[in-house]
């Protein structure tokens, strides 16, 4: 009797951990790999990384510029040479980020901010200035060190 009572301990135990297993599993979700027809490049999309993963920006010149977060989780970017179908090559532009990238401003004189949610929680910021330069990531409000 000790013996059946036992058993039936360890199954009901068993058959508890796999039950409390299972939704934990199943929450956890990976983003999906994608790529450009038009960029090229393997980055991350879908989820919090957006259905393309991707945000574009044209400038006055007709410039296209493209923003992806890498597998790497650093922003990159790749850009066409003036209003050609030429390209850059993909340049890293660091972070550690876990959303897409979104455009926040941006004017006439080619100056930009974009920001990703970082690894940390906190909303992350990059600008772009007017002849081309980049700040370096940032976050309002909270100390970076």
């Amino acid at each position: 009797m000790n013996k059946i009572k036992a058993a039936v301990a360890v199954a009901a135990a068993l058959a508890g951990i796999g039950l409390a297993a299972a939704p934990a599993s199943a929450a956890i979700t990976s983003p999906a790999h994608c790529g450009s027809t038009i960029f090229g490049g393997d980055f991350l999309c879908g989820g919090d990384y957006g259905v393309g993963g991707q945000a574009f920006h044209t400038f006055q010149d007709g410039t296209q510029q493209v923003f992806v977060v890498g597998t790497d989780h650093a922003m990159w970017t790749r850009w066409t040479i003036g209003n050609s179908s030429n390209l850059s090559a993909w340049t890293r532009m660091g972070g550690n980020l876990v959303s897409r990238i979104t455009i926040v401003s941006s004017n006439q004189s080619g100056a930009l901010t974009l920001s990703a949610r970082g690894a940390d929680g906190y909303q992350q910021y990059i600008d772009r200035n007017s002849g081309g330069g980049w700040s370096g990531w940032y976050t309002y409000g909270v100390p970076k060190g």
